[in-house]
């Protein structure tokens, strides 16, 4: 029964206040017990049952196990490993069981020891924990006050009286349970001396606490931890990582929205013009006669060769990607330096190498896959070369792929260099055109043309 009432027990306090630490317990007088794990030692009084973790053990059980009422040692150590135990005491008759326990937490991390809190923050964490929301019609009585005679620091009384035959969790057997905790707050982790009693507690067993809680002594105090640049780095670390990758999802959102935008205005300028066609079309067909080309004003012949698409990627990525692969190389850069040398998580340290990593690789690997874009145009072509013929409204393109017509307008960008005019219709393809294959006009008649028909579109 007491098994189901700890744990019943355990559960309301837990629902009564998130902030106090679930059942703990301490015992007093006579002998001196040191827990080194919470850094303790507590005085008990002569003639109490005893025991620690280790002879909880079922490999080494202590013989005063069974006097203690205790029958299943697996059990009960598994108890006192869920609630951060380390030390349980009974007395002689049973009636009180004390537990002594350690919990840390976000909260007690934050607070880290009582004694460095103002009156005000005290009283603040007292009002935390005496909410009673979430209790059921088990909870009799609830109460949280301050206790400062301890002789080194101050503590935090938790009176607490159950009806377990009451509520969600009523046992047939129940009855009323009482339990008093005395709690304190030292190196970022709560210390608990908990007594729980069948039926009411007398006041006798209420002053055998007090006094062990007296007689806790704490081995060893801790200054609070102040965050060094790096705790600072690796604390934020991840929300960094967050916001690059949000960011470069909005960047790539608007640029894909701004593309789209550009692409609908072309298509609308494109229907417009073959608009045009057709009825010029129909106007010479009408007529009798056939359209007449308008005759060029520059042509041009230029062979594509490997050379010229290897020239070709050389120039897109020192131009038009240039911003690209300094963003890259920083990213890279950055990621690795923080990964070798900020001290991050191993989780974190491994992100940001694998993306380190990622951007080295990506900028090694696209000028091969640019370049093997570029000549998969012209490899399985009949004929290696491009002709052109540049009108006053637009050019014609014969050659490598099937004759097509373009007006100026569908030229994104166009690029002078010492050896090539570059025509962009998309963003990483280009018309070649060679300077040293005019037929008819020159470099510089194409020059004043495209910067004519192109304005700012045009880079010579």
């Amino acid at each position: 029964m007491k098994k189901r009432i700890f744990s019943a027990l355990c559960a309301l306090l837990l629902a009564v206040s998130c902030a106090a630490p679930a059942f703990a317990g301490l015992l007093e007088d006579a002998e001196t017990f040191e827990i080194p794990e919470m850094d303790l030692t507590v005085e008990l009084p002569a003639g109490m049952y005893a025991f620690t973790r280790d002879s909880l053990s079922p490999l080494s059980p202590d013989p005063d196990l069974a006097g203690a009422g205790i029958t299943d040692a697996q059990t009960q150590l598994s108890e006192m490993e869920d609630y951060g135990g380390y030390l349980l005491a009974k007395t002689e008759d049973g009636l009180l069981t004390i537990n002594i326990s350690k919990k840390e937490s976000s909260s007690t991390q934050s607070v880290f020891d009582f004694t460095l809190l103002s009156d005000e923050e005290f009283q603040s964490f007292i009002d935390t924990m005496s909410s009673t929301d979430g209790a059921g019609e088990e909870l009799l009585d609830y109460s949280v006050t301050r206790y400062d005679d301890q002789p080194e620091r101050p503590f935090v009384a938790v009176h607490l009286k159950v009806d377990t035959s009451k509520g969600a969790n009523a046992m047939e057997d129940g009855g009323v349970m009482e339990e008093l905790s005395y709690v304190t707050i030292v190196n970022g982790f709560s210390i608990s001396i908990d007594g729980v009693t069948d039926g009411e507690m007398t006041q006798e067993q209420k002053d055998l606490l007090r006094r062990i809680a007296d007689s806790a002594h704490i081995t060893e105090v801790l200054e609070r931890p102040t965050l060094s640049t790096g705790d600072i780095v690796s604390l934020l670390s991840p929300l960094l990582l967050i916001l690059v990758i949000v960011l470069v999802v909005v960047f790539v959102k608007l640029r894909n929205r701004r593309l789209m935008r550009q692409r609908r205005e072309l298509a609308d300028r494109l229907a417009a013009y073959r608009r045009e066609q057709k009825r010029r079309e129909a106007e010479a067909e009408e007529a009798g006669e056939p359209l007449r080309e308008p005759e060029p004003l520059v042509r041009n012949s230029t062979p594509y060769t490997e050379e010229a698409a290897h020239a070709f990627v050389r120039f897109h990525l020192s131009h038009r990607q240039i911003g690209v692969l300094v963003f890259y190389v920083i990213m890279a850069v950055l990621l690795a330096s923080a990964a070798i040398f900020l001290q991050l998580e191993w989780y974190m340290r491994l992100v940001f190498g694998g993306v380190a990593v990622f951007a080295v690789v990506w900028m090694c690997l696209m000028p091969g896959k640019l370049f093997n874009n570029v000549a998969a145009t012209f490899r399985k072509a009949r004929v290696k070369q491009n002709e052109y013929l540049f009108h006053a409204d637009d050019f014609r393109v014969t050659g490598v792929q099937a004759s097509s017509v373009y007006p100026y307008f569908q030229i994104i960008g166009a690029y002078e260099t010492k050896t090539y005019f570059y025509l962009y219709f998309t963003a990483e393809q280009a018309y070649f055109v060679a300077k040293d294959g005019f037929t008819q006009g020159t470099a510089e008649e194409l020059r004043a043309l495209l910067r004519e028909k192109l304005g700012k579109r045009f880079h010579g």
